[in-house]
């Protein structure tokens, strides 16, 4: 069968052999006519290419030549089965099998094929019918219900109930999720219901119930590509990806899969699973230009990119050579822009000698001089001149075989651009300034040449800069910024270096300053900036800018690793180039204050002009701030978002000013913080690893002589190296106060310090209430740890601010430690506590730093501190010891406890209440107690504790517990329900009620909740449920009633849980 099959098949041509120059340059002689590329095409080739193939004449029979006709159906039914059978074997092909050899070459050539193993036979028991194993999936077909609901669906779906046929059809779902037909229907609803992402993910469902159905895997493929929702193109390439490669592993001999999911992953940023196919396909279709481009383009973004471009260049030499015999390419023609691909794949491999020589080839052929091969041997340029001068000296040169232009005037700008980078590379003056010549900046047609080609333009700046033509590199750098339509802040940094290297330094600080502004992550901008003020003595402005430096450079590290392109990330991940970074959002960083950069290269009039302008324009956005500020109080959520934008600018210029703080603070504030610290670990661990091997070095050497020992590793990177310069005069030592700055104004930017402070803590509450908690607790800090308010009213203010952020953001950590601010200012005052107390409890989050450990032992400490002040000296150190002796306060220092606090009492109470520690809760409880013996508070606190410490497992004497308990509770009954306040009195009542609740005496507490709901039946008589506190009222009634209505069905008393549902609980 096999030898029947040879006949109809025509051998590929060879694989193209290791790169090599000569590939490109060489016409190579043919011993037989060419063949034309879709000679090499097959059934198995299904890449589409209509419109590049001559369509067929249309057959036409006679009437009398039925044996001709009998004669080409043969034909027709004889290639049907060489079809058939060829698909036969792809199916029937092991999937560990990864090559894509053509069927024609692995019968051809006499390697062996793969077979599967036959499955075995099952073992039937007797009497059992046999039955036959099918291949692929094992699927029971739909049953006669699920058929007919299915035609339910379908009819449903054709008369436009789609709302009906979705129903049904998520039904038969639901009984078997293995039905083909009815998430081919879902998926069909979903579309006509417009719901897309949900339609492709029912149609991957189907097809994964066929995983051997090829054309199904390319129709959800497609069908996810041809889906134009907004926002879904990243996960619609991902899903065509996954069913490309479920093709494949039904059909690996398919090249339509492979160049879909290579054509995926290449827009999708992926480029190096984009290269690795298209190579695969370009074994079998080396002349295709679409493939070829392609190939190119993910080759230079690959991980492995070396690897993948010179594969990409082999090809290309391949499709040369074919060119060059007389072969004619697939899917387009070999064009300039082929030939700049090609000579850049050699460029990228830093073969510069290789990529002039076949520029000069390629264009040659382009032009139709390719039989002008005498060129080649020569190393300059001269074909290209503008003058004969150099070509008349060729003796094969004849000046009357091809005109003159198809010479110098030939060579496309971009190509002479390209040209002139690689005699740059190869140092070949002579020849740079030849090209030069054809390429005037300030010419208006390059300038329109170029317009679609500005990259050129840039490279050839760049390395003329490397080549120090200053002047002619800032020509080209203003051409390419006059190109493009955005400011490139790379261009800024190369056109500063050539202002540096011209001593222009105000001009390259512009530059610099520019370059920043554009791009707020340059790090190479920073590093410039900071090596001239260096220079410049301005040592303060560059260790900020080296610093800033590197802490981008920790972050940019940080987000490699996040997205595994780390060290030994990239065994795991491909990196992901441009085209991912437009298909997702930037993971976002905390942002540092931006800083306003004072132009210090300039003379003094430049930098006053410059401040004017600066501060003019915070003066406007001042204004508008306070024009919207009404806006923003009645809710407009568009005034809100330019007020927070202006109030920003204008907050972070203030912190931004070093005068307004300590040195430390401000590194802080600007992310430095820990710098500082890192170093001077990294200094200790080095000293510490110096004298290690020291001690190492001498013991070696008394044992086996002298022995060299390497020095301690010093920083390689010049960024750390420059920080470390600067720091050692600007760094500020541990507890040292003499960097500290002195104030003498009382306004900034003609903005009062006060309306300052208002601005700050307003920004700081409006970030926290839009839940960004960070963000509002580093403005309130900025505003605390400013040399401008350090008054107590300024501080306190400001703690209450930050207070109001920490109870919008529910971070009851952060409220305890701004209570304790207040506590430790005020250690005398009641409302101290009393403030504490409330944060934690209008805190929407659990107790745990209410109760912490650290909040017990400060306010423990308070305790002892008021103890101690009241008591004689005798006695306290007799009592509490000289450990804990709490020095008296001299005069000026603050006020002293003139009497025991209840409040604080309470405090300490409650905190160890809450952390079920009752016994020691009483203590305090009842030291309250005897000092405010009326007070329902201390009295109610006091009788829930000897409840709750009766019903622990270890009580002794539990009914005396609770005796003691019921007496405060009821002393505070008697306070409460005297009171002239409706909500006093159902407070009262419902207390006791759920303390009788609690200790499980339901007819007591039954009896108090009914007089809960009778106080509260009357107030709603006499006053008609109007009045103050009627949501309090509520509350105890609908809590009273609930409870009672539980008592009541507990019993069985199903009437009065009736009633007292429609009496109560009806809203």
């Amino acid at each position: 069968m096999e030898a029947d099959f040879r006949g109809l098949l025509v051998s590929p041509p060879e694989q193209p052999e290791i790169s090599n120059i000569n590939n490109v340059l060489s016409i190579q002689p043919q011993l037989q006519a060419p063949l034309a590329a879709d000679d090499y095409l097959d059934e198995d080739d299904d890449i589409d290419v209509v419109g590049y193939q001559e369509q067929d004449e249309e057959l036409e029979v006679s009437d009398a030549d039925s044996d001709d006709f009998r004669l080409k159906a043969d034909i027709a039914k004889l290639d049907a089965d060489v079809a058939a059978f060829k698909a036969s074997m792809a199916a029937e092909s092991s999937d560990e099998d990864e090559d894509l050899l053509d069927p024609r070459l692995a019968m051809g050539s006499g390697l062996p094929r793969k077979r599967k193993s036959k499955r075995p036979r099952l073992n039937i028991g007797p009497g059992s019918k046999r039955r036959t194993v099918a291949k692929g999936s094992n699927i029971a077909a739909p049953s006669a219900d699920i058929m007919v609901q299915l035609s339910m669906a379908s009819e449903a779906w054709g008369q436009g109930r789609f709302e009906d046929a979705l129903e049904i059809t998520l039904e038969i779902i639901r009984v078997n999720a293995e039905t083909w037909d009815a998430w081919v229907m879902l998926s069909s609803i979903y579309e006509e219901t417009g719901n897309m992402a949900e339609a492709i993910m029912a149609k991957c469902f189907a097809a994964h119930l066929r995983p051997r159905d090829f054309d199904g895997w390319l129709s959800c493929a497609n069908y996810a590509l041809d889906d134009v929702t907004p926002g879904q193109r990243e996960t619609n390439l991902a899903t065509a990806q996954l069913c490309f490669s479920a093709a494949i592993r039904a059909n690996r001999k398919s090249l339509k899969a492979r160049v879909g999911k290579a054509n995926c992953a290449l827009e999708a940023g992926d480029s190096n699973v984009a290269a690795a196919e298209y190579s695969k396909v370009l074994k079998r279709r080396p002349y295709d230009m679409v493939l070829l481009r392609n190939m190119a383009e993910a080759a230079f973004d690959a991980r492995n990119a070396k690897k993948y471009v010179e594969e990409a260049r082999g090809y290309y030499e391949t499709l040369i050579k074919w060119i060059r015999s007389g072969g004619q390419p697939l899917r387009g023609m070999f064009e300039w822009s082929d030939v700049i691909i090609f000579v850049e794949m050699c460029a990228f491999l830093e073969k510069h000698s290789d990529a002039a020589l076949a520029l000069r080839s390629l264009a040659r052929m382009l032009i139709g001089r390719a039989s002008e091969e005498f060129w080649d041997r020569f190393e300059d340029d001269r074909e290209w001149d503008q003058e004969e001068e150099r070509r008349l000296e060729v003796h094969e040169y004849d000046t009357h075989k091809f005109p003159r232009e198809t010479y110098g005037p030939a060579l496309p700008p971009d190509l002479r651009a390209k040209l002139a980078i690689y005699r740059l590379k190869l140092q070949q003056e002579e020849e740079v300034t030849r090209h030069m010549q054809w390429l005037n900046s300030q010419d208006p047609s390059i300038f329109n040449f170029f317009l679609d080609t500005p990259f050129v333009i840039k490279d050839l700046a760049n390395e003329l800069f490397e080549a120090r033509r200053i002047t002619s590199a800032l020509e080209f750098y203003d051409l390419y910024k006059r190109l493009i339509t955005e400011p490139d802040a790379e261009i800024l940094v190369q056109q500063g270096k050539c202002y540096l290297e011209m001593e222009d330094q105000a001009t390259a600080e512009e530059c610099f300053i520019a370059a920043i502004e554009i791009d707020d992550d340059n790090i190479e901008a920073r590093y410039e900036l900071a090596q001239m003020y260096e220079t410049n003595q301005e040592q303060e402005e560059a260790f900020l800018l080296v610093n800033e430096a590197l802490q981008l450079e920790r972050d940019q590290k940080r987000d490699a690793r996040k997205n595994g392109e780390g060290d030994g990330g990239e065994q795991v991940k491909s990196q992901k180039r441009v085209r991912q970074k437009v298909l997702r959002d930037k993971a976002a960083r905390p942002k540092r204050a931006r800083r306003v950069y004072v132009r210090r290269m300039a003379n003094k009039a430049q930098r006053e002009k410059y401040e004017e302008s600066v501060t003019n324009n915070f003066k406007e956005k001042y204004q508008r701030v306070l024009d919207l500020r009404e806006q923003v109080k009645s809710g407009d959520k568009a005034a809100e978002e330019e007020w927070m934008a202006a109030a920003q600018d204008l907050v972070d210029d203030f912190r931004s000013f070093k005068e307004f703080y300590p040195w430390d603070k401000y590194l802080s504030f600007m992310g430095y913080g820990s710098f500082f610290q890192e170093n001077r670990k990294r200094r200790e661990q080095m000293q510490q690893q110096q004298q290690q091997q020291e001690q190492e070095a001498q013991q070696q050497e008394r044992a086996d002589g002298d022995q060299e020992v390497g020095d301690a590793p010093e920083p390689n990177n010049e960024l750390e190296a420059m920080a470390e310069r600067l720091q050692q005069n600007l760094a500020p030592d541990e507890g040292d106060d003499s960097m500290q700055p002195t104030l003498n104004r009382s306004e900034h930017r003609g903005i009062p310090f006060d309306e300052w402070l208002d601005l700050f803590l307003e920004y700081a509450i409006s970030l926290a209430r839009h839940q960004k908690a960070k963000e509002a607790y580093l403005v309130c800090q900025s505003a605390r740890d400013s040399i401008v308010y350090k008054s107590s009213d300024n501080t306190f203010l400001i703690h209450v601010a930050w207070a109001a952020c920490a109870v919008y953001a529910a971070d009851e950590e952060t409220c305890v430690a701004v209570a304790r601010f207040f506590m430790r200012s005020n250690p005398a005052a009641t409302d101290s506590y009393r403030v504490f107390s409330a944060l934690c409890r209008v805190c929407q989050s659990p107790v745990s730093w209410y109760a912490s450990g650290p909040a017990q032992k400060y306010i423990l400490r308070q305790i002892k501190a008021m103890d101690r002040t009241l008591l004689p000296n005798e006695v306290a150190e007799s009592t509490m010891g000289t450990w804990d002796r709490a020095l008296p306060r001299e005069e000026g220092q603050g006020p002293r406890h003139e009497a025991l606090d209840v409040s604080l009492l309470m405090l300490y109470g409650h905190i160890l209440l809450t952390s079920t520690s009752y016994t020691y809760a009483l203590n305090y409880f009842l030291r309250a107690a005897s000092l405010d013996p009326a007070n329902p508070m201390v009295n109610l606190s006091t009788g829930i504790a000897y409840v709750h410490y009766a019903m622990k497992r270890q009580a002794e004497n539990r009914q005396f517990i609770i005796a003691q308990g019921m007496y405060y509770m009821f002393e505070y009954y008697a306070a409460r329900s005297a009171s002239e306040d409706v909500v006093e009195r159902l407070e009262a009542h419902y207390n006791v009620a759920r303390c009788y609740h609690l200790l499980g005496i339901y007819h007591l507490a039954a009896e108090f909740y009914g007089r809960a709901l009778t106080e509260a039946r009357e107030h709603r008589d006499k006053n008609g449920g109007d009045g103050a506190g009627e949501e309090m009222i509520k509350d105890f009634v609908y809590e009273s009633a609930v409870n009672l209505r539980t008592y009541s069905l507990t019993n069985g008393d199903f009437e009065s849980a009736r009633a007292l549902t429609e009496g109560w609980l009806v809203l």
